[in-house]
């Protein structure tokens, strides 16, 4: 149930992209492959990349119209340690101060849509790598658990079996009052 139809690093594609990434070219390649799964009996799949991953919901609808299959869409934030730059100022604590940006751009993904498409995220996904439970990752864990406390929907986390961090995120979240 778990795939992600495209990750891919928005930055690197804007400044290289045409090194490597012909559009119609990849999205066709995706079409095809969810139809392939569709005509096998995949009615749906899950689709957990999240900002970090290189979310872009207007070409995931595109592969959608066109294979025919059910994808459900992420918020969150990927990220193994440190959080992007944007939000070093922002919420609290930070130069900016004020709520949470991270919580709050969740439950509007969740309750509103992603961006201008109407495409509402059916779960939240986030990370807790080999690094682990670092500052920064501390405070996207806990946008996630508010952001599921708001909203009810569901929480996948990828974790490292290597360093037991699946260990650290159940804490976690049971100190925060997740299920």
């Amino acid at each position: 149930m778990h795939e992600h139809v495209f990750v891919l690093t928005p930055d690197i594609m804007q400044n290289y992209g045409d090194q490597w990434w012909d559009e119609q070219e990849r999205v066709s390649d995706a079409i095809d492959k969810l139809r392939a799964l569709k005509q096998a009996g995949v009615d749906t799949i899950v689709d957990p990349t999240v900002v970090g991953l290189g979310r872009y919901i207007p070409r995931i609808q595109e592969v959608n119209r066109e294979a025919d299959i059910n994808i459900v869409a992420a918020a969150g934030l990927y990220t193994f340690d440190e959080i992007p730059h944007f939000f070093h100022y922002r919420g609290p604590g930070t130069l900016l101060g004020g709520p949470e940006p991270m919580t709050e751009m969740f439950v509007r993904d969740i309750q509103h849509g992603i961006g201008h498409t109407g495409v509402r995220a059916g779960l939240l996904n986030c990370v807790v790598e080999q690094r682990g439970m670092t500052p920064d990752q501390t405070r996207v864990q806990a946008a996630i658990c508010e952001a599921h406390q708001e909203t009810g929907v569901p929480i996948t986390v990828h974790t490292n079996a290597a360093h037991q961090t699946g260990r650290l995120a159940l804490d976690f979240y049971r100190e925060h009052g997740v299920d």
